[in-house]
């Protein structure tokens, strides 16, 4: 796996990637979580998380557009050289490995809970680092490729389990339409913008895609459909199960698909939910692992990234055995993530631009001198 951007891909392959990266938190705790943050107005809450991390977006690519074909790491080389290149690289890898590493942890506790509850947790998660390793060195060429395949199938059987749970639902369920309050509508779904830290991922698509407006239009649309589905997800959650019962279910969309009942010969749709959840998954770390692995080799200045993916492999391994529990996993993806991950992908990304900005203006200047 060489160093280099000779490997170009298209507009909808890299939408499912980043679509993919953002919504798999639907199938393990974001339902609940919304429920957690603002009651029965969860979904309202959702929706002010988007507009936000829309209008943020919005911000970041205008700053981004002087640096075409350009991605984060090469702008902080701009503001700052090697130096900060390596911080940045080094800050936006680490993020990238704990979200594998919590990430798959957590895919293999509740698959151990389904379907294996007499299997090793290691017996588990060796299957997903195999699926992480095995991408990896089959290259970003291949992961973008069964994303663009395999990302529209797990949204098609999630809308189908959607709509299986419609004659469940109950209008009643989202009063009062305001839930725990306006204050945690709005300040809780401020610091919940880091529902979309994988948006790191986009920042170091730039070299692959090309241009300014291919970068731009991926963006806004990736984030427009996650969008959706988050929306979708945390209201159907609501309109299904009434508050405050809806604090305790362990997998909501799981736990949605084993209510949906369709006759006498559609029944235990939940097997299939367990098959979209386990290719999300699949798909999910082996995107993160890789560009955890790509962005640390470049921040490193290395030519070549593959001799580094079996050493950080074992690392990510390492790193998910440090949570005691399951319920250890579910309070740092919580507490930590999904709260102050926007200052990796927001302020810190944002901050590099400015500087870079300045840097070139400064350069601009001297010049015209």
């Amino acid at each position: 796996m060489q160093m280099q951007h000779k490997i170009k891909f298209g507009r909808w392959e890299s939408i499912a990637l980043i679509l993919n990266l953002i919504c798999t938190k639907i199938f393990l705790y974001f339902n609940r979580l919304t429920v957690e943050d603002a009651g029965t107005a969860g979904w309202l809450m959702t929706v002010f998380t988007c507009a936000v991390t829309l209008l943020a977006y919005s911000l970041l690519i205008w700053m981004y557009k002087k640096f075409e074909g350009k991605d984060i790491l090469d702008i902080a080389g701009i503001a700052g050289g090697k130096i900060l290149k390596a911080i940045t690289g080094f800050a936006l890898g680490g993020v990238l490995v704990v979200l594998a590493a919590l990430t798959m942890r957590e895919f293999s506790e509740d698959i151990k809970i389904i379907s294996l509850p007499t299997s090793p947790l290691s017996y588990v998660m060796f299957f997903f680092i195999a699926g992480m390793v095995t991408a990896s060195y089959l290259g970003v060429e291949s992961i973008v490729r069964h994303n663009a395949i395999i990302t529209p199938i797990i949204a098609a059987g999630y809308v189908l389990i959607l709509l299986g749970a419609i004659p469940r639902a109950d209008l009643t369920n989202l009063m009062p339409i305001l839930g725990t309050g306006l204050k945690d509508i709005v300040l809780k779904g401020l610091y919940r913008t880091s529902i979309f830290v994988e948006l790191i991922v986009l920042f170091m698509l730039p070299p692959f895609l090309g241009s300014y407006k291919e970068v731009r239009s991926v963006g806004f649309i990736s984030i427009g459909l996650s969008s959706f589905f988050l929306v979708m997800g945390s209201l159907s959650y609501i309109l299904v199960f009434p508050y405050p019962a809806s604090l305790e279910l362990f997998l909501p969309v799981f736990n949605m698909a084993t209510l949906i009942r369709i006759g006498r010969f559609f029944q235990r749709i939940e097997s299939l939910f367990v098959f979209i959840w386990v290719m999300s998954a699949l798909l999910y770390l082996a995107t993160v692992f890789f560009f955890a692995v790509y962005t640390f080799s470049k921040a490193a200045g290395l030519k070549y990234s593959r001799p580094m993916i079996i050493p950080f492999a074992i690392i990510v391994f390492s790193i998910a055995f440090i949570p005691l529990n399951l319920m250890s996993v579910i309070e740092i993806h919580t507490n930590i993530i999904n709260s102050w991950g926007w200052i990796a992908v927001f302020v810190l990304c944002g901050l590099i631009m400015v500087g870079a900005g300045l840097r070139k203006q400064g350069r601009r200047e001297k010049k015209g001198k």
